[in-house]
């Protein structure tokens, strides 16, 4: 059987390695490694607004849960937000820090952390300061709040620590010997994953500390995402996409589902909002949708121009930002 190809509504250049693309409202919100953002026409893709964010490369950009603003991290020592419809600058964020690694919203939006070395600052989104933690052992790699935005979680060498807004200091730590490239936290609060440097995936459930590992990866699996509903966990690190079922006993014991179309490794995963619906990107260009559910086949595909870099869903659309600096909007 056939796979359909997605239509291309956007398909752009903004001169520079996507490093997050997201839909706004009618139109696409890029931000580059050179340091650029950028605000295109959802229709046409023609550039509506043009921004230099920092004065050296970027290095992350994150968008707030309801689209409102966007906060970008780079390598001046400095955090920046911005209106994310206008691209009007909201708030700097400075570090003690050389380079600031990563940032993310509070799931309210009114609060931004940084990661800045060992240490994390967290901000109002007005630039307030609200609280800095102590020194972890090693660099924060990756950072998440907790669903009720009172806790922080942070990866970094040697596990993941649970940072209290509140009581302003460390509160629980899941150890791990091992450097942890990425985190995502499961939407109902219950399981925090982790990619690993030795190329496996960890996670632990909250309720108990338990630490389970899946190993065998061949490449350290950087992009990691939930549905929505918390019961599918997909994983990057190999040419297939790896989903972990958390319904029922599982995954513990359980094989996972391998999703295998792609002809590079996978680079970039995200999950629609409202649904089981998973799009995943690799270094051959190539975009594919899966219903992991419903099928081991893909549903759809869409190409690119160079390595998958990021992808976003939205509503009736598929933003993928590439390394050569595309932007393209896949009608759905």
């Amino acid at each position: 059987m056939s796979v359909p190809e997605l239509k291309k509504r956007v398909d752009v250049s903004v001169e520079g390695y996507v490093i997050a693309a997201y839909p706004v409202g009618e139109n696409v919100l890029a931000a580059t490694g050179e340091g650029e953002l950028f605000l295109l026409d959802g229709a046409t893709g023609r550039t509506l607004e043009r921004v230099r964010a920092h004065a050296g490369r970027a290095n992350a950009a994150a968008l707030s849960p309801a689209g409102a603003h966007v906060v970008t991290c780079g390598q001046d020592g400095r955090a920046r937000v911005f209106d994310a419809r206008t691209l009007v600058p909201h708030a700097d964020l400075p570090s003690p820090s050389a380079w600031v690694e990563a940032a993310t919203f509070s799931p309210k939006g009114d609060l931004v952390a940084i990661a800045c070395g060992r240490r994390v600052r967290v901000f109002g989104v007005d630039g307030s300061p609200v609280v800095e933690s102590e020194d972890h052992p090693s660099t924060v790699t990756a950072l998440t709040f907790g669903r009720d935005g009172k806790r922080l979680l942070t990866a970094a060498y040697g596990g993941v620590c649970v940072f209290s807004l509140a009581e302003r200091r460390t509160i629980r730590r899941f150890e791990w010997k091992g450097s942890l490239v990425s985190l995502a936290m499961s939407p109902d609060d219950k399981v925090v994953a982790c990619g690993s440097q030795d190329g496996s995936v960890h996670f632990w459930r909250l309720s108990t500390g338990r630490d389970s590992a899946m190993t065998g990866y061949p490449f350290k699996p950087k992009s990691l995402a939930w549905d929505s509903a918390s019961s599918l966990l997909a994983t990057g690190g190999d040419t297939k996409v790896t989903v972990w079922d958390f319904q029922g006993k599982g995954p513990e014991g359980t094989a996972p589902i391998q999703l295998d179309a792609h002809k590079g490794l996978v680079s970039s995963l995200a999950f629609a909002e409202r649904r089981a619906l998973l799009a995943s990107g690799g270094e051959e260009t190539a975009v594919f949708l899966w219903e992991p559910r419903k099928s081991r086949a893909p549903s759809a595909f869409g190409l690119t121009d160079d390595v998958v870099t990021s992808l976003r869903f939205g509503k009736g659309s598929l933003v993928a930002g590439s390394a050569a600096g595309r932007v393209t909007l896949f009608e759905m």
